[in-house]
């Protein structure tokens, strides 16, 4: 199929975004390049960088449209959680680390991708940030504000340990260090 040309394509930035969406998730950062996303997308290489200047105007505009996609989904499971014990949130988040491991490593994956690039590429900051201000938003819904901070940096990094790691982790690894936090011995 060849790539479809000027005004008679108008979802040729959404192919675009898709294109890239998928070899971000297959081959990472490092699987991106205009050049790339242009074969994956079917389009003249000139149609990627119409739409998205540099490099990083494009990985910006596709982890903000993952992010999107999860924030949604978080959110939403938020909302299920209702009311909860701090024993009954150490349980729900064990079982959202295992979910995510089990069913969104990609994703996972990418994330963590994506904050290490941005150490060194400020321009991709805000963007790696989504998802720990998305989680913190919705934690605190269900403790305080410095607990729901003190949950996204342990949750990341039981995720990023657990991403790298040669056996997943088990439900004593992820829980012990919630309840830790959740609910602290006297």
């Amino acid at each position: 199929m060849g790539a479809k040309r000027g005004p008679a394509d108008p979802e040729r930035r959404e192919r675009i975004m898709a294109a890239t969406e998928r070899l971000l998730l297959e081959q990472g950062i490092a699987g991106v390049s205009h050049r790339a996303v242009a074969r994956e997308a079917e389009v003249p290489l000139g149609s990627t960088t119409y739409y998205f200047a540099t490099l990083d105007d494009l990985l910006d505009a596709a982890t903000r449209r993952l992010s999107k996609r999860y924030a949604d989904w978080l959110h939403s499971w938020g909302e299920e959680l209702g009311e909860v014990s701090p024993a009954g949130l150490v349980e729900a988040l064990a079982d959202l680390v295992e979910d995510q491991l089990h069913h969104a490593r990609e994703e996972l994956i990418v994330s963590y991708e994506l904050l290490t690039a941005a150490m060194r590429r400020p321009e991709l900051r805000a963007s790696a940030l989504l998802y720990a201000e998305t989680e913190r938003a919705v934690l605190a819904r269900h403790t305080d504000e410095q607990t729901a901070i003190a949950l996204v940096r342990v949750l990341d990094g039981l995720l990023a340990q657990s991403l790298a790691a040669a056996r997943p982790p088990t439900r004593a690894d992820i829980t012990g260090p919630l309840a830790a936090l959740l609910t602290p011995r006297n």
